[in-house]
């Protein structure tokens, strides 16, 4: 049996920064990843400027795939385009992206341990893991498994299927002709393929991710859903593999800690409900959670009143706009003709909604300015349809 003041399960982009943070403090740090990277993940790969601001470094060159300024919205025959001066996003591969940020956590001191952890059982005086090579102690631990959130039922029960949404997608290498090259740093996004979803494709450069995403508990066929999207878009599947998985809707009360014990990242349940981001989260969540666990150990006390401050710090960064963002999310798909049709008519709406991207505006803002010129449109349009009908 080996021991650290802290463990952090999950070597995705909550738990290495989690890591990082706690082991830049001088704590001592194991981070359990189940197999070694780079390792594939489901992700679009699309950096918010909002999430690289909550980055303590610069993002390497070689890491980025391709710079987007704006937003191209399809619903059905309709497009709309809008770009900003300044960049929204980057594109990242998220095997090598994940990589780095563990690198950087190795780097302020966290060890690394490549193996799952099978189990854990809280002690009064401790938090014991079991792995295929034993069995490690640590005072707290911080679960960043993902949404399958297999260790942190012991904080939060799982997710119905109301609460989460479903992603289908591939990385599709760009043939000699090149049938996205008009994207030009852009991130399309096509609604209207599925119940309460939307497709993407995203041109890394070398390859496009291209994917569906919905509710889970509407989504139906969503591979033939994803076939017939990529055959629209003149490009194809052979050879290629396709990857499925569960993304939280945020927005959602959830528990996020008990004795010894917080979730951060997908396993808290932080990703945007409306359009599926989950890196902004990832990095933030995880490096409140280390924050909430090292005040915690200058007390003495990991108990979860103690580490109630975790809670109430990702509820004052996300919770009340992700409430927001699910009240979007509602709006959208449940009338996407009539509201979407507002959106596409006006480049003002997407630039807007860029700007949520960017760290300048919030879901709560865009909600106040959209929604009375949304429905607005809406009535408007109704009304001529009556007058004409009535003729």
């Amino acid at each position: 049996m080996t021991g650290a003041a802290f463990a952090v399960i999950g070597g995705g982009p909550a738990g290495a920064s989690a890591a990082r943070r706690l082991a830049a403090a001088g704590a001592s740090v194991l981070l359990f990843e189940r197999r070694p990277m780079p390792r594939p993940k489901i992700c679009g790969g699309a950096l918010s400027a909002r999430a690289m601001a909550y980055l303590d470094f610069p993002l390497p060159d070689a890491l980025v795939d391709a710079q987007v300024f704006g937003l191209r919205a399809h619903v059905g025959r309709m497009t709309a385009e809008a770009r900003l001066d300044r960049r929204v996003a980057v594109l990242v591969t998220r095997a090598r992206f994940d990589q780095f940020l563990v690198s950087k956590a190795q780097e302020a001191g966290a060890r690394v341990v490549w193996q799952p952890v099978r189990s854990l059982r809280v002690r009064p005086d401790a938090v014991v893991l079991t792995t295929p090579g034993g069995e490690d102690t640590a005072a707290c631990a911080i679960i960043c498994e993902g949404a399958n959130r297999r260790l942190g039922r012991a904080v939060c029960p799982p997710d119905a299927p109301h609460q989460r949404l479903f992603a289908l997608a591939a990385d599709v290498p760009v043939a000699r002709t090149d049938s996205c090259a008009d994207q030009d740093g852009c991130l399309d996004i096509y609604h209207g393929l599925v119940d309460w979803g939307y497709g993407w494709v995203f041109h890394h450069g070398a390859y496009y991710s291209v994917g569906v995403t919905g509710l889970a508990s509407l989504i139906r066929r969503p591979r033939e859903a994803l076939v017939r999207f990529v055959v629209e878009r003149g490009l194809s599947l052979d050879g290629v593999a396709v990857r499925g998985g569960f993304i939280p809707c945020g927005g959602v009360r959830r528990r996020r800690t008990a004795d010894r014990l917080l979730l951060a990242g997908d396993a808290a349940g932080l990703a945007d409900p409306f359009q599926g981001e989950g890196l902004t989260y990832a990095i933030r969540s995880g490096q409140l959670a280390a924050d909430a666990v090292l005040a915690a150990a200058q007390r003495g006390d990991f108990s979860r009143r103690t580490l109630a401050g975790y809670d109430h710090a990702c509820r004052a960064t996300f919770d009340r706009d992700l409430r927001r963002a699910r009240v979007l999310a509602r709006l959208m798909y449940r009338w996407p003709m009539p509201l979407l049709r507002g959106v596409t008519s006006e480049a003002q709406v997407l630039r807007r909604y860029l700007r949520i991207m960017c760290g300048e505006s919030t879901y709560g803002e865009f909600l106040r300015w959209f929604v009375p010129r949304a429905l607005w449109r809406w009535t408007r349009e109704r009304f001529a349809r009556l007058r004409r009908g009535s003729v």
